[in-house]
This record gives structure tokens, C-alpha cells and sequence, in this order.
């Protein structure tokens, strides 16, 4: 009987072990599939600190009844030095993300997207958006979501449209304020 039982347990570790190996192999292909195609997450910069960057997406979903508008936003830590707060980035991860608000995940891959600048502005949108947030209104927003960056060039002022993202019921206030192109 003792070594039937030992046997038994012999074949189940033996028939466990193959079942994980599979599960492993299947989960590093999985992520290698998402690392090459489209990114997980795309969104501003909206904050760079303690070497992690805020990443908030311009486009808002339905989440319920009494949250018409929510905005995703993630704390993204292992990101490159050279990116700046107001870059648009497209952002891959590592592992799990955090369930928070914001969320918090580690980026295996971010790509920082090309946004031309108006041909006869002197600044780019993300240095307006830097610019703007000097101000002390958009300064203080917690979760700043960029809806908007445009520039008139018959005044050589840019508008940006932005609300804050703070988790509220109903829908959230839009904001603008005018940077001049100088």
C-alpha cells in the first residue's frame, strides 16, 4: 500500500510539473507577442518623480451610471531618462499592473511619439504644456488630463483644454488656459 501511495504521488508531481512548464512557455511567448505589437498604454506625461512618470490618457470611458467620464492614468516606473512631462509616450509592461488610482506598473518598452510642431510656432505642445504647468491653477491638479494642445497662429497663442481626473461621480469640469508661442 505504501508504495502504491508513493507511486501515486510520484505521477501527480511528475504530471504537475509538465502542466506549469506549459503555463510558463505559453505566458513568455504571450508577452513577447505584446511587447512587438501595439502598446498597452498610450497617454502624457503629465508628471516625472522619484524615477517614475505619471502617464494619463486623453480619452475618457463609461465606467458606470454615476461615472460617465474616467480617465486612466498609471504611475510608470523603469522609464527612460529622456522623456519630459507633456511627451506623449506609448508604453508596454512588465508584469502585473496595480489596481490603484493611479495604477502603478513597470514599463518593459516606451516609446515617446513624434508630434510636429505648427510650422510657424516657435514651441512644440510639449513645451507648452511644461510651460502651462508653471501656472499655479494646472499646477495643482493631481491627475492632469491634456484634452487638447492648439495652436492659433494669427495670434501665435496656444490653447490648452484640460481637466482634472480626480476620481468624482458625474462628469468633469474642462478647463482651458492660453500660453503665448514665446
Amino acid at each position: 500500500m505504501k508504495q502504491i501511495f508513493m507511486l501515486f504521488l510520484l505521477f501527480t508531481s511528475l504530471f504537475l510539473s509538465a502542466c506549469n512548464a506549459k503555463i510558463e512557455s505559453k505566458q513568455s511567448s504571450l508577452s513577447e507577442t505584446n511587447q512587438s505589437n501595439s502598446p498597452e498604454f498610450i497617454g502624457y506625461i503629465t508628471k516625472i518623480e522619484n524615477q517614475r512618470a505619471l502617464v494619463v490618457s486623453s480619452f475618457s470611458k463609461e465606467i458606470n451610471q454615476t461615472r460617465k467620464e474616467f480617465y486612466d492614468a498609471v504611475w510608470v516606473s523603469n522609464i527612460p531618462s529622456d522623456v519630459k512631462v507633456g511627451e506623449i509616450v506609448h508604453v508596454w509592461f512588465e508584469g502585473e499592473l496595480a489596481t490603484s488610482y493611479p495604477g502603478q506598473g513597470k514599463a518593459a518598452k516606451v516609446k515617446i511619439a513624434e508630434i510636429k510642431k505648427p510650422e510657424k510656432a516657435i514651441l512644440s505642445p510639449d513645451e507648452i504644456i511644461r510651460k502651462a504647468l508653471t501656472n499655479k491653477d494646472i499646477s495643482n491638479v493631481n491627475i492632469l488630463v491634456v484634452k487638447e494642445v492648439n495652436y492659433d497662429e494669427k495670434s501665435a497663442v496656444w490653447t490648452l483644454r484640460y481637466k482634472s481626473a480626480m476620481i468624482t461621480d458625474g462628469s468633469l469640469e474642462e478647463l482651458t488656459i492660453q500660453v503665448p508661442d514665446r
